[in-house]
């Protein structure tokens, strides 16, 4: 099955990092599980599922972060490779552990990527300090070929929280509060053997003085992709020279994950007339906060940001909008269209031609710049995952429902409908749902198996309640308990 994900992504506001000298004790053997499909496009990378031409990557249940990491014991939450059958679903008999550590970050937007033949991921670093203590807070980034048989260690952050991404030759991570984003280039490291020793990584600065920024996966990525706008991080700089103090206003910017093409979009001179001067006129001199992005093609991306002006000493709220650009043609103050006068912030993003779904007092609204908010979802306790085929998907209570989005949807109710009774664990990285023209398909952790990964195809539901299917393989331990659960059941 042919699939493509939309990525959410929010502002990033984390924790700071301090280097510490660990003492490590790994030597990354392992024997190769076969060749895997590194000339084909990727797709569905950042969450705990990826596709890869012929086969899927997956995390296979969920531990947490207080599991053995050691190199090769991890096997629950390890990341296993399995082939795809013809009709696009997971061949579970071919189900192999591909990277045997712990993938654990608490962020709900970490998870993993596959460029090329690489593997890139996030585990624990249980490394002693120099009095035998092993770590509790410290974060390895790695990467493992996508048939297992080399693995290397890229870095090591003091933090377990920490937003990332993964890019084709480095790994972006911001921790701290003033929201600069750090880098390990691993462009230099030699790829024919394993180790830990980070020989070949270069780390620095991409970004300093940024007050919001938004960044994301490709919805599919070909090998051997050319540049795209996914390649680029968007952020809100703020001014930081000793005669600045006074400004209000800041700066939307973008640059590509590789430090280059670094460029102001948006200025206090961009709203101007000709002839006009920022000082004397503040209602035309912003300060912007990114919130989300959308991805409209690869070289199309839709921001949304809000606005505020400062007029006499007092901030104003201007509102959300939206500027749909080409990284070709640029974003210009000409393109920018106003969604609402409200500074929303909890929504879901819709991309140009239909605007957002914002929570507007514990409901859900279609708000799409006309003046006129539709209500879409009314139920209080929902938790909205997911747009797709005319449908809404939300969770409440661990459990997944659907409602058509104004009406769009082709089939079904008008009205709430259950798909998946409970199970679904919501509490750790973002629900997965990966979606083309024929059908929508959610991962998930379910809780009531063990937390092993399972899915369902959505746009199959007829009315009865879809039941999970299991990928990956279960421990010897579990699969004692959920037989003897069984039997008590009887």
């Amino acid at each position: 099955m042919s699939k493509k994900k939309t990525i959410i992504v929010v502002a990033l506001i984390v924790l700071l990092a301090a280097a510490v000298v660990l003492t490590a004790c790994n030597s990354y053997k392992w024997d190769s599980i076969g060749a895997g499909d590194s000339g084909a496009a990727v797709m569905s990378n950042g969450g705990y599922y990826v596709e890869q031409g012929r086969y899927a990557y997956f995390i296979n249940g969920y531990v947490g972060d207080g599991a053995d990491n050691t190199w090769g014991s991890p096997y629950k939450q390890s990341i296993m490779r399995a082939e795809l059958n013809a009709d696009g679903t997971v061949n579970n008999a071919t189900a192999k552990v591909v990277v045997p550590k712990s993938i654990y970050n608490s962020s709900a937007s970490g998870g993993f990527a596959v460029y090329g033949d690489w593997i890139y991921y996030a585990t624990p670093n249980n490394d002693e300090d120099s009095t035998g203590t092993p770590s509790t807070t410290h974060t390895d980034f790695m990467r493992t070929k996508t048939d297992g048989s080399v693995t290397q260690l890229i870095g090591t952050i003091n933090s377990r929280s920490s937003n990332y991404l993964f890019t084709p030759t480095r790994v972006l991570f911001s921790t701290d509060s003033n929201a600069t984003v750090y880098y390990f280039d691993f462009s230099g490291m030699k790829t024919n053997k394993s180790s830990d020793n980070r020989k070949g990584v270069t780390e620095g600065v991409l970004i300093e003085n940024a007050s919001s920024l938004v960044w994301g996966y490709d919805l599919d990525r070909a090998a051997n992709a050319g540049s795209q706008v996914s390649d680029y991080i968007f952020y809100t700089e703020k001014l930081t020279g000793d005669n600045d103090s006074y400004e209000f206003y800041n700066k939307l910017c973008c640059v590509r994950y590789d430090g280059s093409d670094r460029r102001v979009l948006l200025d206090n001179t961009s709203f101007l007339g000709e002839g006009e001067d920022y000082l004397v006129t503040p209602q035309k001199v912003f300060n912007f906060s990114l919130q989300k992005l959308f991805y409209e093609s690869d070289g199309e991306v839709t921001l949304y940001y809000t606005k505020s002006i400062e007029v006499n000493g007092a901030s104003s709220s201007q509102g959300l909008y939206y500027n749909t650009f080409t990284l070709d043609g640029g974003l210009t103050a000409a393109g920018e269209k106003k969604l609402s006068s409200r500074d929303l912030t909890t929504f879901y993003p819709l991309g140009e031609e239909q605007g957002v779904l914002a929570q507007i007092d514990s409901k859900y609204y279609l708000v799409n710049g006309t003046g006129e908010n539709k209500l879409a979802l009314g139920a209080s306790s929902a938790t909205v995952q997911a747009v797709a085929g005319g449908y809404i998907y939300y969770t409440a209570s661990n459990a997944l429902y659907r409602i058509s989005l104004d009406g769009a949807a082709t089939s079904g109710s008008p009205n709430a409908e259950c798909l998946i009774a409970g199970g679904i664990k919501t509490d750790w990285l973002s629900l997965e749902f990966v979606s083309d023209a024929d059908a929508t398909v959610m991962f998930w952790f379910d809780t009531e198996n063990y937390n092993y990964l399972s899915y369902a195809v959505l746009t199959a539901y007829d009315g009865e309640k879809l039941e999970p299917v299991m990928i990956g393989a279960m421990t010897d331990e579990d699969k004692a308990a959920k037989e003897e659960a069984e039997k008590e059941e009887e």
